[in-house]
């Protein structure tokens, strides 16, 4: 029996195993919010379990609070610097295994906060009790991303009871902070965690993904005149009303248009990705009375952008200018925005990377996919996920692959396949076995 073969077998037995621990992983309710101080202590707990089976394994730990702050003032203008970031009883958890020296060094990373899970009516089960159905493990945070973590925990552990000997280091490391802007990972990469070549196990449905978006979220402010909504109007021009629900419309087919727009532009499109980039309305509020016309409306937009886009601090600057620029000349359209014309708020930009098809880590996992009768065909993913921190600030190329389909993320009744875990448990190990093996 060859060594993959083995490792293989071992990780089909060990299958409970692998489910027992994602239950585990998401009976933590590690719910982070817009203001992380409403954060739960579910973080914290979460990072102690990973860090007691870390130290069972001869694994050296770092458990710690990054101080927000420092961080902010001394990389703000760059990557995953947001400002107000708390992080208080939030900490992160870095890990190293040592090798015996001469090898490559691979760091197996993911975060381990969730979104909350919304009206409980949504789910037919509680959000943080986890269930076993059909095949599938559900719960908050099967997908995004718990059983990302699950799979490279339990791929080291399988590694380490099989007494696999390693010449390059295996770093493990799970942050805070990432569905809020990924103020963790840079905190985990300002912290010294890096390796030769890195996994990220967002889930991607266990496809190698080499590639991530960058986001940015805005606040479109719209102000309109209020005014009686039941009464025969005078003109704006002279005292109002004047909807602002009616200008987020028009706001609105603005942005259709641009993106229909962007839809044909090949510096909007990836040949990684299955969709061009696009300005998505997350949220809209108008309103003060159900009797009084709008006096001001708000729409928040999600943007996406690609590594192609990045300014040269590597953000979002050019792509933020473009979409300011949009919005300037719909108000020209309208007789009334031209005069006062909307104005848009910035609230986040969150980086991207890619690592080039070519890169030898991206050929070592293709081969561990093939290995395990999974497709080496990449494929790009479609949201914003947190390596570019690695990869550029930590200088440590990192690729997305994990378990689940992402479609499934921040959904109600979120689940994960058990064969996905299984997969993609032993697509890990043979990496780490392959990678780390190599001497110089």
């Amino acid at each position: 029996m060859t060594s993959e073969d083995r490792i293989a077998s071992v990780v089909d037995g060990a299958a409970d195993r692998i489910v027992a621990t994602l239950c585990d992983l998401i009976a933590f309710p590690s719910v982070v919010k817009p203001n992380p101080k409403d954060a739960g202590p579910g973080e914290r707990h979460c990072q102690e379990y990973l860090k007691t089976r870390l130290e069972r394994i001869r694994f050296v730990t770092d458990l710690w609070e990054p101080d927000g702050p420092a961080l902010f003032a001394k990389y703000e203008g760059r990557p995953g610097a947001n400002k107000g970031r708390t992080f208080e009883g939030r900490p992160n958890l870095g890990a190293r295994l040592q090798g015996k020296g001469g090898g490559r060094s691979l760091m197996l990373t993911g975060h381990i906060d969730v979104v909350p899970p919304g009206p409980p009516e949504h789910w037919t089960s509680e959000p943080f009790t986890p269930v076993i159905r059909d095949g599938f493990v559900q719960g908050r945070g099967a997908v995004d991303m718990k059983g990302g973590v699950a799979s490279m925990l339990m791929a080291i552990e399988i590694l380490e009871e099989l007494g696999v000997a390693l010449s390059g280091d295996v770093v493990f490391t799970t942050v805070v902070d990432e569905e809020i802007g990924g103020m963790g990972s840079l905190a985990m990469v300002d912290h010294g965690f890096r390796a030769d070549a890195g996994i990220m196990t967002e889930p991607t449905s266990n496809r190698i993904a080499p590639l991530c978006r960058g986001i940015l979220w805005g606040r479109i402010v719209i102000d309109g005149i209020g005014g009686h909504a039941e009464l025969t109007p005078n003109s704006w021009y002279t005292s109002g009303p004047v909807d602002a629900i009616q200008l987020c419309r028009q706001m609105l087919d603005g942005i259709d248009i641009l993106n229909r727009r962007w839809a044909n532009d090949p510096k909007k499109n990836h040949p990684l990705m299955d969709l061009p980039n696009q300005i998505i309305a997350t949220q809209i509020s108008a309103g003060e009375h159900p009797a009084s016309i709008a006096g001001r409306g708000e729409i928040v937009i999600d943007v996406q952008y690609l590594p192609s886009e990045k300014d040269n601090r590597g953000l979002g600057g050019a792509v933020k200018r473009e979409v300011e620029e949009h919005v300037q000349a719909v108000c020209q359209a309208d007789p009334y925005l031209r005069q006062r014309p909307a104005r848009i708020e910035w609230i986040l930009d969150a980086d991207c990377a890619e690592v080039p098809t070519d890169h030898p880590f991206v050929s070592a996992l293709q081969d561990s996919a093939e290995a395990t009768g999974l497709s080496r065909t990449l494929s790009g993913f479609g949201a914003h996920s947190d390596i570019g921190l690695p990869t550029g600030l930590g200088h440590t190329p990192t690729v997305n692959f994990g378990p689940g389909d992402p479609a499934l993320a921040h959904q109600p009744n979120e689940r994960v396949a058990i064969t996905d875990l299984i997969n993609c448990t032993k697509v890990i190990a043979l990496t780490i076995e392959r990678w780390c093996r190599w001497c110089s």
